[in-house]
């Protein structure tokens, strides 16, 4: 695969993308449709002054538009500078980020565009009329010195919240793209389904999968997302953990009480729940709850649970013939996992993702990229004796006690999860003795259940050592979402936050 002819192959292919709006009205296009829109657009870029080499800003919701424009600056030869999936506050200087990231063009969602932008030259409207003119304009082209094979730059948010820049391979996303095929594979009458946004680089990793190999793509909003499932059926899909946990509890509520333990009804709802159709799905992103894994396994769809990280690509996967439960499976490609001395799991291959940062502090680059074609991922993780890895944690969270022992929370929060009342824990370092630990019920408990929770956090504690149990426990009903900060904008709990949020309170 060569990221340069993808806009090419879809010539003639009657595969199609469907993509819903918030309204929940959907666009079909067949990838035919796809290309001749490509191909006018790439037109209207050349004749506005746009030229092999220079930088296409792109915000925009995820729709079919950001797709053609995105497409378009591969068939071009530009390097898309896809911006953070947000709408821009009503008085955004938009003159900023075309200076700061040396655009010469940013293309904006009609609807996203604020007020008095009208006169800046290098603005423009990424609108669905793609073979109209662009405005009477033709621009100098803005030097941007990218290194030779830069296909786009993308904004991450990391574990952290903190958003940093990075640059893409198109050799690495190339070398990723066949990675998967090999692992995967694709079927006959294969279809994906996303909620996650085209700016998130790997839907679009995804989508230029799907293009290439002929599987139809379908695009939600997350409102939408369990009518979609059921709606559009699709054989497979990668998210975080969050849907599958959700799917896990929405199955047994939707069951009743009554068959909460009839293995026939949980998989015929679960297989109901997720359109009937699917091969395989995928989980990364954050640690999953092993209940959700092995509910799944259990009822008839494999889950794969595996581990990546944006400046790296994938790192290690369970796929169909090689799959361990509670492991996020062996290296994608064989050599290129190895671990520190204190266990930090470092990713060398000649086509890492990335070439590095563009926007981040100077510990973060010097942290990350610490050797030529190699990237230390700030995870903890270990291999068994058959290859395959468990991450423990992240380096960042580690927690160290008063008399220098350190440890990670996640191997604690994974024991109290156990109880299925439990709906996010979180352990934190405590100013008090022992270990904080908030929970999420996600409704109201009565005192009765909130009693059993303070038992089994006891249970819990019997086999830990003193220094690592839980003495402050914080119940809470509220949900941990993007949008009230509790998670980052890839879905990740954000520790940070959620200690000032209970904590500090």
């Amino acid at each position: 695969m060569k990221l340069v002819d993808l806009p090419a192959r879809l010539r003639g292919s009657p595969h199609t993308l469907t993509l819903a709006d918030d309204k929940g009205v959907e666009l079909v296009r067949s990838f035919h449709d796809l290309h001749e829109d490509v191909l006018a657009t790439v037109a209207r870029l050349r004749a506005h002054g746009v030229r092999p080499g220079c930088r296409v800003g792109l915000c925009a919701p995820s729709h079919y538009a950001f797709m053609v424009w995105d497409l378009a600056c591969i068939a071009l030869g530009c390097v898309s500078v896809a911006l953070p999936n947000e709408r821009p506050a009503a008085d955004a200087d938009l003159g900023a980020p075309i200076e700061r990231y040396r655009l010469t063009i940013l293309a904006i969602d009609p609807a996203w565009r604020p007020a008095g932008t009208q006169d800046l030259a290098r603005l423009v409207d990424i609108d669905t009329s793609f073979a109209a003119p662009l405005p009477e304009r033709t621009l100098e082209p803005v030097a941007a010195d990218d290194r030779a094979g830069t296909h786009s730059l993308v904004f991450s948010s990391g574990t952290t919240g903190k958003t940093k820049g990075l640059v893409i391979s198109a050799a690495g996303t190339e070398h990723l793209l066949a990675l998967y095929h090999d692992a995967f594979g694709v079927a006959a009458e294969e279809r994906f389904l996303t909620f996650l946004p085209f700016a998130n680089y790997q839907q679009r990793m995804i989508y230029y999968f799907c293009l290439w190999h002929g599987v139809d793509f379908v695009s939600v909003p997350f409102p939408q997302l369990f009518a979609g499932l059921r709606k559009h059926a699709p054989s497979f899909v990668i998210a975080p953990p969050i849907l599958y946990e959700s799917l896990h509890t929405l199955t047994r509520a939707s069951v009743g009480t009554k068959l909460a333990e009839d293995a026939a009804a949980l998989r015929a709802k679960l297989h109901e729940l997720t359109g009937g159709r699917v091969r395989y799905l995928i989980t990364g992103m954050a640690p999953i709850k092993r209940a959700t894994l092995d509910f799944f396994w259990a009822h008839g769809i494999a889950l794969y649970e595996a581990f990546g990280i944006t400046e790296a690509g994938m790192v290690a996967w369970n796929k169909p013939g090689a799959a361990r439960v509670g492991t996020v499976g062996r290296p994608a490609e064989p050599g290129c996992v190895t671990l520190s001395d204190e266990g930090e799991v470092i990713v060398t291959r000649d086509a890492l993702l990335s070439f590095g940062y563009f926007e981040s502090s100077e510990e973060d680059a010097r942290t990350t990229f610490v050797a030529a074609n190699a990237v230390a991922t700030g995870d903890i993780a270990a291999f068994d004796a058959d290859g395959f890895l468990t991450v423990i944690g992240r380096k960042k969270d580690a927690i160290i006690t008063k008399n220098g022992e350190k440890f990670h929370p996640e191997p604690i929060e994974s024991a109290i999860h156990r109880d299925p009342r439990v709906h996010v824990a979180v352990v934190l370092a405590s100013e008090r003795a022992g270990l904080a630990a908030v929970i999420s019920t996600r409704h109201h408990a009565d005192a009765g259940a909130l009693a059993a929770l303070r038992a089994h956090v006891d249970t819990v504690n019997a086999d830990l050592p003193a220094q690592q149990q839980v003495r402050q426990l914080v119940f809470t009903d509220r949900d941990f979402t993007v949008e009230n900060g509790l998670r980052t904008r890839n879905l990740k709990l954000n520790r940070r936050a959620i200690a000032a949020a209970f904590l500090e309170a």
